[in-house]
């Protein structure tokens, strides 16, 4: 019982490469051109182990930014701003009625 109280107050939310993409699109105001997510990472390099007498040579690699690039070709993942934007539908604004 415990483990779906976790899953219900905890839910897992997650979005695929592309979906990362348009949101970073929508969010920059970009209306044209080609766009690729990027992933900058970060290396550091040490002695790592559970104790110190049982170090070894290691290595941690951590995300230290995400981003958008322009794209001059469509790839597996490349969202095209023009189509993006052209799929929302503008609001229509409500006529007031008079009575």
């Amino acid at each position: 019982m415990q483990q779906f109280n976790d899953q219900v107050n905890n839910p897992k939310i997650s979005y695929s490469l592309r979906e990362i993409t348009e949101i970073l699109v929508k969010e920059s105001k970009l209306h044209e051109g080609l766009f690729n997510l990027v992933i900058e990472f970060q290396v550091g390099v040490g002695a790592v182990g559970p104790t110190s007498d049982a170090l070894l040579p290691g290595a941690m690699v951590g995300v230290s930014k995400i981003g958008l690039i322009a794209s001059d070709k469509l790839g597996p993942n490349t969202v095209d701003a023009a189509k993006l934007t052209s799929a929302r539908k503008p609001r229509k604004k409500k006529e007031s009625q008079e009575v």
